[in-house]
């Protein structure tokens, strides 16, 4: 059955009157322009052949699909009851003002809101796991560290000496330790009170830290008492830093209270694994203790590095 172009042209226009947006041209199985619903485009010239080849391509095996070419968007439907295509072209600004333009726009909006919303949640989600990391480092920094003299407590210098001490043994390296104890610490307490304590502590910890090598370690292992921990140091340069230790603590007078001034001492016993080939820290410790003992009733404010006072 042959159908006039007029009346086809003039389906076309009645689509065009029922508020579908863009221009409608109407095509045979051979892409060949049979009329168009725009009267300004009679002869239907609104593609050139490259872009009719794109749509051919696009056409083989789909029944109605769409394609964009540059400012405009091309849909296409073949017809059930003709042999061919109706193609229906619009350009951007067309499309803004259809149903897909507010479609595409909703979902624009859509698309920007999610967005939005996943990089509100990435920087609070991002938030939350640094406060964590840092809330983790101060509860993991309070676990290990006296926090009066900031240096390790009893159980986190033991749990560094053990793993030191086997490699020095490892490597047959002495392996040496100091205990460090301030003289007259009660009466200190006893004649100005525990604040006044609390600061001589702080300042003898800061002064000790500052005695040691870089690979040294430094812990409060009980009131007023402290202990060294000096891998790969002979028991002889053990003595020297001990030695050192000691004087620092007594060549400066430090305010205790409003106008008044004391100067602390330490005594100190020294121990080293080079002198029975014992690297187990405990003994070693136990004997730096021992020879600690050994200087208070030697005096007090002097090293004892070896069992004879």
């Amino acid at each position: 059955m042959s159908i006039p172009v007029r009346t086809m042209q003039q389906f076309l226009r009645n689509a065009i009157d029922k508020n579908l947006d863009g221009e409608y041209q109407l095509y045979d199985s051979k892409l060949r322009f049979l009329t168009s619903s725009n009267p300004d485009h009679p002869t239907g010239n609104i593609f050139d052949p490259r872009e009719l080849a794109l749509l051919a391509q696009a056409m083989e095996h789909d029944t109605r699909g769409g394609i964009r070419m540059d400012s405009r968007y091309v849909s296409w439907e073949r017809l059930d009851h003709f042999d061919g295509v109706l193609v229906r072209v619009h350009t951007l600004s067309e499309g803004v003002r259809g149903d897909f333009g507010s479609i595409s726009i909703a979902l624009t909006l859509l698309w920007a809101l999610f967005t939005t919303m996943l990089l509100i949640s990435w920087y609070v989600i991002r938030r939350m796991v640094s406060n964590m990391y840092v809330l983790q480092s101060s509860l993991q920094w309070q676990a290990w560290h006296d926090t009066l003299t900031r240096l390790y407590n009893r159980g986190a210098l033991f749990e560094k000496a053990r793993p030191l001490a086997k490699l020095c043994q490892t490597h047959q390296h002495p392996f040496s330790v100091i205990q460090v104890d301030l003289d007259h610490f009660k009466a200190i307490n006893d004649r100005f009170s525990h604040q006044a304590g609390d600061r001589v502590l702080s300042h003898a910890a800061g002064l000790i830290s500052s005695s040691l090598r870089a690979q040294d370690v430094a812990g409060r292992v009980g009131g007023e008492e402290f202990c060294v921990i000096l891998p790969g140091a002979s028991l002889t340069e053990a003595a020297e830093v001990a030695e050192r230790i000691r004087l620092k603590l007594n060549e400066k007078e430090m305010l205790i209270a409003k106008s008044t001034t004391i100067r602390i001492s330490a005594s100190l016993g020294v121990s080293s694994s080079e002198e029975a080939g014992d690297y187990d820290f405990e003994q070693l410790q136990s004997l730096a203790d021992r020879r600690l003992y050994l200087a208070k009733q030697a005096g007090r404010n002097r090293v004892c590095a070896s069992d004879n006072a």
